[in-house]
């Protein structure tokens, strides 16, 4: 612990698959989509101008037609804390977005103080895996383990 805060130097998630319904997010007024944009605790989404189609009397007076379009600005920060799945709820509009964890990417984050360099500690952290995987590997429960671990078993024995 430092300054009563409990450090976590490594975190690990799912990379998020963020989906908007967008012909649900179209019933929404400006105001909503702000105050729903703004129900995410870090800085997921955010609301982007663009130019739509213009009705015929936009068009005779020269004006185009400006649609607040709610986006994703940057699916890593979402923290899977469900708020903006809650916010949707709350306004009525269950299924308003969809978030999935994608099973075969996920973001990897290693802090330092400083004092080794987070990629050193990343190189150390293999390093001391490999020492470990020997050891299973040597063990004299190998085709056991082999077995256990499948692919990575064989890979072990560097077949």
């Amino acid at each position: 612990m430092q300054n009563g805060h409990l450090l976590q130097p490594v975190t690990f998630m799912y990379e998020p698959e963020i989906h908007i319904n967008e012909d649900l997010m179209e019933t929404l007024t400006l105001a909503e989509r702000q105050a729903w944009v703004e129900s995410s605790p870090t800085k997921v989404f955010d609301l982007d101008e663009a130019t739509g189609q213009m009705p015929v009397v936009a068009r005779v007076r020269g004006l185009p037609k400006i649609e607040e379009k709610v986006v994703v600005v940057d699916n890593e920060a979402y923290t899977y804390d469900e708020e903006v799945i809650k916010k949707a709820e709350a306004m009525g509009k269950p299924g308003l977005i969809e978030i999935y964890g994608k099973e075969d990417s996920f973001i990897f984050t290693v802090e330092s103080t400083g004092a080794v360099k987070a990629s050193q500690m990343v190189l150390n952290a293999i390093e001391v895996l490999k020492q470990k995987l020997d050891a299973v590997r040597l063990s004299e429960d190998t085709v056991e383990a082999d077995d256990q671990f499948g692919e990575l078993g064989a890979h072990m024995r560097g077949g």
